[in-house]
Parts: C-alpha cells; structure tokens; sequence
C-alpha cells in the first residue's frame, strides 16, 4: 500500500503523550495508526486499535526510534490486516452538522440562548465583543447546535446565524448582485430606515450592494416577496383600462335624461 492510500486523522490527535500522524480504520471497526512523540526515547509507534462510537481504543504498540522503520512497520500490518481478514478500507464516517450562532447584545448566559432538543452542544464566550465571519459583524460569543434555530428563536434572543450553517441559503454572485439591485431599489423607493435595510448603496459605482451580515437567505426571502407583491399589483396600463371599461359601462347603463320641450307655453 503506498503512502497515499493511508487517510489521515483529525487534527493533533494525541495518544499517551504521542501524536498520531497517519491512520486508516477497516470495514470490522479495526485500524492501525502510526504516531510519534520526539521527546520519548523511542519516538515512533505504529498500534492497532477498534473503532466504536466515534472513539478508539489503541493497544499492541509497536515502537521504534527510526522513523522509516516505523513507516514500514506501518504499512506492514496494515497488508497483513487485509489479506487475514478480507476487509477493506471503511469511507470517512459522515461528520455531525453543526450550526453556529453568535450572541450579538450580550455575553451568553443563563435565560440569553433557546434551549433545544439541538443543543447547544457548547458555546464559547470571548473575553469582549470581536469581529466575527471576517468582520461581517460582532459579537460577544457563539453557540453550537447539532440542529437549525426557528426564525423566531433566533429574533427573541438577538442571535446572529452564522453564514456557514448548513441551512443557509448559498447565492452565486450574479445571483446576489441581482437580488441586491431588485431589493435595494425596492427598500429606497418605500424608504425603509437603515436599521432595517439588507442593502447599502455603493455611490461611487450608482448600485446596491448586500449588507455585509445580510445572509444570502435573508436577502432571498426578501427578493421573493417583492416579486410577489409585485405580481399580484395591477400594472398602470391594466388600471387604466379597467377605469375605462367601468366609465363605459355606466355610461352605456346610465339612463338617458328626457329633452325639455317649450310645446304648451
């Protein structure tokens, strides 16, 4: 087996004071790692371990102090595994969906998050309020759920969902672009205060550009509802010619006044 067929783990994973550095685990739940710690007297260890729920127990080291020796040590085990047991290298198991929110008004406490069946998993408070998602805005800490907020949830707490969340919407940029014109000039001509417009105007190009903490999702929904409103308003020309069949049809329906004659005076 060559080098490139080994997978390698996640980060820095560390076993008795050893970090492994290549493993690859088998269709039975059994797999081998090769590990290294410089500051041990023997500095390479190849081990066999089994895999269930997620979590590995290793046994049956095999320690070397040349690195070479280790790496063909390695390989050597993980042959001799496939040929005695007939097993083959098992797919990466799928990784948990997380979703991310920052809380943006205040660190997180008790009674300053929903409590869900989801979670959250953990949080972490900052030591003050930072930029987050590249600046796109601040916040005073984030939580993880294993499943997505309610639009409601996410409103009464003042939380932010991260643009990364596997439920969010994702716009190419022609898509954003043109989503953000429709919006913009619908925002302007209505006059929606700033506070709660998706978009901005860039002055020196003459067009709207999406807010930066504005989710691709948010400003879709948005985009969505103009186009409805807009479908459902009469155009001006079909008002018109509504107007004027009406005015036709109460003057056809409208009786005509009798003439006033002078015959009899």
């Amino acid at each position: 087996m060559s080098e490139n067929d080994i997978s390698n783990p996640a980060d820095k994973e560390m076993v008795r004071n050893y970090e492994i550095k290549q493993s690859i685990v088998f269709s039975n739940n059994r797999g081998f790692a090769l590990a290294e710690n410089p500051q041990a007297v023997q500095p390479f260890v190849t081990w066999q371990f089994t895999e269930e729920n997620g979590k590995r127990d290793y046994y049956w080291g095999h320690y070397s102090t040349d690195e070479n020796a280790a790496k063909r040590d390695y390989e050597a085990r993980i042959t001799e595994h496939e040929k005695n047991y007939g097993v083959s290298e098992r797919p990466p198991l799928p990784v948990p969906e997380t979703y991310q929110y920052y809380s943006t008004q205040r660190p997180i406490d008790i009674g300053t998050f929903p409590k869900t069946q989801g979670g959250p998993t953990e949080f972490e408070n900052f030591d003050k309020r930072i930029p987050v998602e590249g600046g796109a805005l601040q916040a005073w800490g984030v939580l993880h759920y294993s499943a997505p907020l309610t639009e409601k949830q996410i409103a009464d707490y003042e939380l932010r969902a991260s643009p990364g969340n596997p439920d969010q919407l994702r716009l190419t940029p022609e898509q954003s672009e043109h989503q953000a014109q429709v919006v913009g000039k619908w925002e302007q001509s209505k006059r929606i205060p700033d506070i709660r417009r998706l978009t901005w105007t860039d002055s020196d190009f003459g067009v709207f550009v999406k807010k930066e903490f504005v989710t691709d999702k948010q400003l879709s929904e948005r985009f969505n509802e103009i186009a409805a409103w807009q479908k459902a308003k009469p155009s001006i020309a079909s008002q018109l010619a509504e107007g004027a069949r009406q005015a036709d049809s109460s003057n056809t329906t409208r009786p005509t006044p009798e003439k006033s004659t002078d015959k009899g005076r």
